[in-house]
Order: C-alpha cells, then sequence, then structure tokens
C-alpha cells in the first residue's frame, strides 16, 4: 500500500513538473524582449562582431525567426542558437566556422573541415590550397581529412583533384590518391624514419601495392 502511495506521489510530483515547466516556457515567449546579449563559441575578429551587432540593430530582436534567419545568411556562421529567459533578455549565441586552408588566388576564400567555402578576414595564416576543375565539396571535405593526420608535417601548399591530393612541403611533394591517408603515411613514417623533414624530392602513393620516390 505504501509502494502504492509513494508511486502517486512521483507520478503527482513530475505531472506538477511538466506543467510548471510549460507555464513558464509560455510566460517567456509571451514577454516582451528588452534586451540582447551576443556571445561566440569560438574566437572571432572585431569585423565579426561588428556583422552580427548590425544585423541585431537592421532587423530588431522582436521576430526571432528573422533575425536568426538573418545571422545565418553569413557564409562564416556555421550555427546560431537564440535563448529568451524571464528577464525579457535574449542570448544570442553564435559558432563561427573553423577555417583550415585558404584558396589559392582569392584574398580571403577559405574552406572549413566540411569542405564549405566562405569568407575569412584571418586566412593570410592558413595553408595554400589549390583546388581542381569539378571537386565537389564531399572529395573537399575527405582530402582535407589528411591536415589531421599529417600534424608532424608543415605542409605549405595543397592541390585537390578528382580522385587525388598533393601536399607540398618546404622541400618535398607528396601523391597521395584519394583514400587510406592514415596507413600510407604510417609507410611514408617507416620509409624516411626520422629524416622525414629532411627528404627532398617527390613522393607517389597511386601505384597498387608501390610507393615511387623521385630525387
Amino acid at each position: 500500500m505504501a509502494k502504492k502511495k509513494k508511486s502517486i506521489f512521483r507520478v503527482r510530483y513530475l505531472l506538477i513538473l511538466v506543467i510548471m515547466c510549460f507555464l513558464y516556457r509560455i510566460l517567456v515567449i509571451s514577454l516582451p524582449i528588452e534586451k540582447a546579449h551576443i556571445s561566440y563559441e569560438r574566437e572571432v575578429t572585431e569585423n565579426k562582431k561588428n556583422e552580427i551587432g548590425n544585423i541585431v540593430k537592421k532587423t530588431g530582436i522582436g521576430d526571432l525567426r528573422s533575425l536568426r534567419d538573418s545571422i545565418e545568411s553569413l557564409t562564416w556562421v556555421e550555427v546560431v542558437d537564440l535563448r529568451r529567459n524571464i528577464l525579457s533578455r535574449l542570448k544570442i549565441v553564435v559558432t563561427p566556422r573553423v577555417p583550415v586552408v585558404r584558396i589559392a588566388g582569392a584574398k580571403d576564400k577559405v574552406i572549413d573541415e566540411e569542405g564549405f567555402i566562405f569568407s575569412d578576414d584571418r586566412a593570410d595564416s592558413l595553408p595554400i590550397v589549390v583546388l581542381g576543375k569539378g571537386v565537389s565539396g564531399e572529395e573537399i571535405a575527405q582530402a582535407l581529412r589528411i591536415l589531421e593526420i599529417l600534424t608532424a608535417l608543415n605542409i605549405d601548399k595543397m592541390r585537390i583533384n578528382r580522385g587525388d591530393v598533393i601536399t607540398k612541403c618546404s622541400n618535398f611533394e607528396v601523391i597521395w590518391g584519394n583514400d587510406k591517408f592514415e596507413r600510407k603515411y604510417e609507410i611514408l613514417k617507416r620509409i624516411l624514419g626520422d629524416n622525414i623533414s629532411e627528404f627532398s624530392g617527390k613522393i607517389d602513393f597511386r601505384f597498387k601495392n608501390m610507393v615511387v620516390l623521385r630525387r
């Protein structure tokens, strides 16, 4: 009998909590927004902060859908989260895209790890990538995985073709093909040993069961 009473009490308690949460959400939504606070999940430049600030001023904080759409229209924004609270305040949390390479010949065009191309005002510090004709976003994203693997190499330049990835350091070039990058890098380390950074020439992994070294 006591167990049954406890069970009924728990059900009622959970029901009250659900109702209170529901009423709280209604109250929050019904209150007018008076202030907005903007924060960023990653470091961004002052230019980007000014872009967001101008959008908030222009669009206003009355129509959250329009505000979200306007912020997400910026190509460097990956995700934007709008959170209201009972104090009539709106918290805008912006997650920017993270560039990993810059496109050769373009002043500020960069690419993130998903293969998405956008503009960034800090592109000069990134490795250069040359995109071959007809390369898809999926192929770009696959090729950029090699940067996560080659952390010990100082890559100056990449070229991404359809079905092929080429990396160039200060003194040597590697033609990787388009898959099994981890395994190929392990083979590269076994071939060159501790002198991997001192090697000068070209290494070609495009051939089955064969690695070609050209000095």
